[in-house]
């Protein structure tokens, strides 16, 4: 027997359009007004507003076409409001929802208040005070992050693999949004406190503001001011603002955005690394010409001392040789001969004894510049190698170069086969790409 039900069968396009028209003409709801909160209000790029109506834990779904945009009053998240328009259904996603054609304020909802009453309280004590707050780490290699595993979190991590691949991640894993996940984020980021970590990172995707508004609350914004470690915040979408970015010692507007952070930090390090190689070769250079100059004007200064020297001793000669040329006996011409030869003898003895000190100074302070020289030099490579070392050493993608690859399962690096099934997709990132696979069989080595 054929295992079709009994009875009529219509498509889902039938159906869907049925009941569409169920809720487009429904008398009841025609010209109904609803109030509600304000609550996920969102702009697309065609100029639409979406948003939800709120009463505790029950939402209705509300869109404001771009052509009614400009017309209704401004309002937004935590704005109580009555709104009104026609009722209608999404077809794609079955939901039902207000196409909202007018709009009226009447007054702030509850979660407002309670932010704002909190807010103020806050700032009453100091907890927004700039003095108050911790200086983040000059160069951190340990950091604790905060979060669910979820796309924040893997935004965060996906970008400082790449931009600071230095640092190393303690992840303090929690539940981010719902009923009494305030208290949890504050017992994670008290646990963090406590790890050797030289900051702590709390973040979070977007989501509503309900979602998110655990982080207005007390028992995380007294975590984040009684942290022992350094706090910087990244929760939510750009734009958006809570109680925990006013008190963190940093607040980043996205996830992504702290990673970014880290990475500036690791870019302003190389830099200055690359200056201070740039200066060390400027000065051993420097110092090399200077020696190179002080030796030539020794060298020059010598040459003159033992010119004058010599000019002198050539003049005595010649004076003695216009004395002996005046005596015309010639026993006293031969013995005023042979006082000038040993005055020629004392004149080139006297000289090279003047010259010799001159000359053996002369190349100590060649043979001390030649020293020094190769010590600045060789202390300049060593600090240099030792640098790059340090880096190259902290690069998590160097075995890739080698011809390795990172297998990961969501987001998350294997060490071991027994942490997959078979049949569970896997990721092999390479130096270039990165491989999906799916396992086919696990072996584990004896």
């Amino acid at each position: 027997m054929s295992g079709t039900p009994a009875g009529r069968v219509e498509s889902v396009s039938r159906v869907v359009a049925y009941i569409g028209r169920l809720v487009a003409q429904n008398k009841t709801l025609a010209g109904l007004l609803v109030r509600g909160e304000v609550s996920g209000w969102a702009r697309s790029a065609a100029g639409h507003v979406y948003f939800d109506l709120k009463e505790d834990t029950d939402i209705l779904k509300c869109v404001v076409w771009s052509s009614n945009a400009d017309a209704l009053p401004p309002f937004k998240d935590g704005d109580e409001v009555i709104a009104g328009g026609d009722f209608g259904t999404y077809a794609q996603r079955s939901t039902y929802q207000l196409y909202v054609t007018s709009l009226e304020h009447t007054g702030l909802g509850k979660l407002y208040v309670q932010f704002e009453a909190l807010k103020e309280r806050f700032r009453a004590e100091g907890l927004f005070e700039a003095k108050r707050k911790r200086p983040m780490p000059a160069f951190p290699l340990r950091v604790a992050l905060v979060s669910a595993r979820a796309k924040g979190a893997e935004d965060f991590l996906t970008t400082l693999a790449r931009r600071a691949p230095q640092i190393v991640v303690e992840f303090v894993e929690t539940r981010m949004q719902g009923e009494g996940a305030e208290y949890e984020i504050a017992a994670a980021i008290g646990a963090a406190s406590r790890m050797d970590v030289d900051a702590i990172v709390v973040a979070r995707g977007g989501g509503s503001y309900e979602d998110l508004f655990p982080f207005n609350l007390e028992p995380v914004v007294r975590a984040i001011v009684e942290s022992a470690r350094p706090v910087l915040s990244a929760i939510g979408h750009t734009g958006d603002v809570h109680l925990c970015d006013l008190v963190a010692d940093r607040a980043c507007e996205t996830p992504s955005n702290a990673a970014h952070y880290f990475g500036a930090i690791r870019d302003s390090f190389v830099q200055l690394l690359a200056n201070l190689a740039a200066r060390l070769d400027r000065a051993v250079r420097a110092l090399a010409t200077g020696r190179a100059q002080s030796y030539d004007a020794a060298s020059e200064s010598l040459r003159r001392v033992a010119q004058r020297h010599a000019d002198g001793r050539r003049q005595r000669v010649l004076l003695l040789e216009r004395r002996l040329d005046a005596q015309t006996p010639l026993m006293r011409v031969a013995r005023r001969a042979d006082r000038l030869n040993r005055a020629a003898s004392r004149l080139q003895a006297a000289a090279q004894y003047a010259l010799a000190p001159a000359a053996r100074r002369l190349a100590m302070a060649w043979r001390d510049l030649e020293q020094a020289r190769g010590r600045a030099l060789a202390d300049a490579g060593q600090r240099l190698a030792l640098a790059a070392a340090r880096l190259a050493g902290s690069d998590p993608s160097a075995p890739l170069e080698r011809g390795y690859a990172i297998v990961a399962v969501a987001g998350r690096a294997l060490r071991s086969a027994a942490d997959v099934v078979p049949g569970e997709k896997i990721e092999a990132r390479l130096r270039r790409g990165t491989l999906a696979a799916r396992v086919e069989r696990v072996t584990l080595d004896e």
